[in-house]
This record gives structure tokens, C-alpha cells and sequence, in this order.
């Protein structure tokens, strides 16, 4: 496992440097964040089994005193195992939200299929402590069309859910994909480089939101970080807060993140799997420089990587 002391070694290639150089972070504005976890899949068992990887998990919120959200999808814990862990986050104070039951994308299906989605899962978690009706859509993809995202706003209102909108997006399905794929392939290969360009992925994308959203007239705007419960968060997750703490962020409870009026705001365009913080500059004609290496979910540069 890639170590705190691996972060602290490497930690000036991850753009720490002005940390580092005597600045006063007090006459800056702060830089916060809180970790949201969703799906809960827990079928990939190579290098670390999944009861393994979720204590990891938690252990990397704990080693920061920080309580996240995790979104959990119902069918992928219906299981004595699947309710184990989410009673492990329930225990840890952490809170617990809905992912649909079966994590189909609403962009794609008929409304009163995923309604029917949205209530199975809620009660299935009614009876889970820390379960509160804060929902999150599979893909992020809110309806797809400003008529069916309409009615889903109105569908959600009406029984009550509070809509859980991204700032930024890690990919890291994408990078534990391609890492369990090589696992797969070689239960004893060198993973390390998996580590090191998710680290500055979330650096590199932390960085141009926060500076997207002090454009937009957020200073100080506790982010939502999406992020997934897979084996690259298994293996790694503890390193990424590390070098984000190293980075001058600080880790706001998920709640008091939930809370901020960004989050309650209804942009007329569909969000279609972005971070609402894209919707919103693209609303107000603002344009913003996505880091291009990371264009077509990063797949050349890790190609080129080796990755």
C-alpha cells in the first residue's frame, strides 16, 4: 500500500510547493472538501478482500477525523456481508444516502421505473442509522432533458429527498478499472504508478474547480468529491487525503458540505454527468480549461504511462 510517508516523499510533485515556501495559509482563502463514496460494490476481491478494502476506507476517513457520505446503491449490499458494511459506516458517523436501488441511469430510462428505484432503496435503508433522504443519480445524469429533469425535481421534492450535486469528480472508476484489469492479469504486479496518477488527478481537477468556483463567486466552498468504493480506494484512498491535506485542503464533515445553498440550486441546464460547478459556468458563459491530459477519461496519458 502506497504509505503516508510515500505522499510525504513525493509530495512536492504534487504541486504542494507553495505550502511549503513560508506562505501564510491564514491570508488565503481556504480550500475545503469532503469525501462522497457511492455505489458500494463489493465484488473484486484480488490483492485486497472486500471486507479488507472497506475497513481501509474507513481507516483513511478516520486517520483525517473526517465523515464523509457514502451513496449506497441497495442491490449491491442485499446481502448479510453488503449490510455489515454499511452498518461499519453507520457505526463511524458517516452519512449514509440513496443510489437507487439498482444504479440504472435516468437519462436513459423511463421516469416512474427509476421513482420506483429511488422508494425501493429508501426503504431499504429507512431502518440504517445515519440514513438520511439525500439522493444522488447514478452517472450524475439528472433526466437528460430539461423535461424529464423537471419532473424529477418534482418527483424528489415531493417525497421529501434533497438532490447530492458533484464539484468534482476523481474518475476514479476509470483508473481502478484499468488497475484491476492489470491485477487480474498479474495478482503480484507493481501498482504503485496507479497510486501516484491518482493522486495528482485529484490534485490537478481539486485545484481547477476550486479555481472555477472562486470565479463563479464561491470562496471557501466546501466541495463534494466523488469518489467510489472500489480497490483503488482500497489500496490508495489514505495517500490522496494525505497529499490533499499536504495541498492545504481541509476536510469538512459531509453534512455541513450538504448545507451550503450551492447544493439546494436548480441550474436549468442538464447536468449530464458533470460537476455542477460546469453546469453553472457554462450557464453564465464563463469558460474554464479542463486539464487536457486528462481528456477521454485520462486513457492516452495512461496509456502512455504504461497504466
Amino acid at each position: 500500500m502506497i504509505s503516508r510517508r510515500h505522499v510525504l516523499n513525493i509530495g512536492g510533485a504534487f504541486g504542494v510547493s507553495a505550502l511549503l515556501s513560508g506562505c501564510a495559509p491564514s491570508k488565503l482563502p481556504r480550500k475545503r472538501i469532503a469525501l462522497t463514496l457511492d455505489d458500494f460494490d463489493l465484488g473484486f476481491s484480488e490483492l485486497l478482500s472486500p471486507k479488507a478494502r472497506n475497513a481501509a476506507i474507513l481507516q483513511a476517513f478516520a486517520a483525517h477525523n473526517h465523515k464523509a457520505a457514502g451513496f449506497v446503491t441497495g442491490k449491491n449490499v442485499d446481502t448479510d456481508f453488503g449490510r455489515e458494511v454499511v452498518s461499519s459506516w453507520s457505526e463511524a458517523g458517516h452519512l449514509i444516502g440513496n443510489h437507487t436501488w439498482s444504479h440504472k441511469n435516468s437519462s436513459q430510462e423511463d421516469i416512474p421505473l427509476i421513482q420506483a428505484d429511488i422508494l425501493k432503496n429508501h426503504d431499504y435503508l429507512s431502518g440504517v442509522p445515519g440514513y438520511e433522504k439525500i439522493f444522488r443519480f447514478p452517472f450524475l445524469a439528472e433526466g437528460g432533458t430539461p423535461e424529464k429533469v423537471a419532473l424529477y425535481r418534482e418527483f424528489l421534492n415531493a417525497y421529501g429527498f434533497a438532490n447530492a450535486p458533484v464539484t468534482i469528480d476523481s474518475l476514479d472508476w476509470f483508473i481502478s478499472a484499468r488497475m484491476e484489469a492489470r491485477l487480474q492479469q498479474d495478482a503480484q504486479a507493481d501498482i504503485k504508478g496507479y497510486g501516484d496518477y491518482y493522486i495528482q488527478f485529484v490534485l490537478d481537477v481539486a485545484n481547477q474547480k476550486e479555481d472555477l468556483a472562486r470565479r463563479l463567486g464561491y470562496n471557501e466552498l466546501p466541495h463534494a468529491l466523488l469518489i467510489h468504493h472500489n480497490i483503488l480506494n482500497g489500496v490508495f484512498l489514505e495517500a490522496v487525503m494525505d497529499a490533499l491535506a499536504l495541498d492545504g485542503w481541509d476536510f469538512v464533515d459531509a453534512r455541513e458540505m450538504f448545507a451550503h445553498p450551492l447544493y439546494r440550486l436548480t441550474p436549468q441546464t442538464p447536468n449530464r454527468g458533470r460537476s455542477v460547478l460546469s453546469v453553472l459556468a457554462q450557464e453564465a458563459g464563463i469558460a474554464h480549461n479542463y486539464p487536457k491530459k486528462y481528456y477521454g477519461f485520462g486513457k492516452a496519458e495512461m496509456e502512455r504511462l504504461g497504466l
